[in-house]
């Protein structure tokens, strides 16, 4: 896959917390446009791997590449403004909007320095 076509790519990421190490070096390319599912069983490591990417949890090792830039390290809030966001299951939504109303809400960011 050529770099320009790469959305995201992820070489030998490794998250922990605690003193669990979560995840212990996955490889990941997604393209523009394409669709990437992440299965597995419970506790092997989906969230964690999607809060280490949005900047949720810190990365122990490894590189995370998005739209052609180094990632790795940055705070949740600057990941937001370039329209890298997780929407939580379940839990941490607004339980009163729909499911489009939740992820619109997810991709608005704040653009002005106001604090409150």
């Amino acid at each position: 896959m050529a770099d320009e076509a790469k959305l995201l790519e992820l070489k030998k990421l490794q998250v922990a917390y605690g003193g669990i190490q979560a995840v212990k070096g996955i490889d990941l390319e997604v393209a523009n446009g394409e669709l990437v599912c992440l299965i597995g069983a419970n506790g092997a490591g989906k969230t964690t791997t999607l809060k280490g990417i949005c900047g949720l949890l810190p990365i122990k090792q490894g590189k995370i590449r998005y739209a052609g830039d180094d990632i790795t390290g940055w705070p949740a809030f600057e990941l937001v403004r370039r329209g890298l966001a997780m929407v939580p299951e379940g839990r941490g939504v607004f339980g009163a909007l729909t499911i489009e109303e939740n992820l619109a809400m997810g991709a608005y960011a704040r653009t002005d320095r106001r604090e409150g």
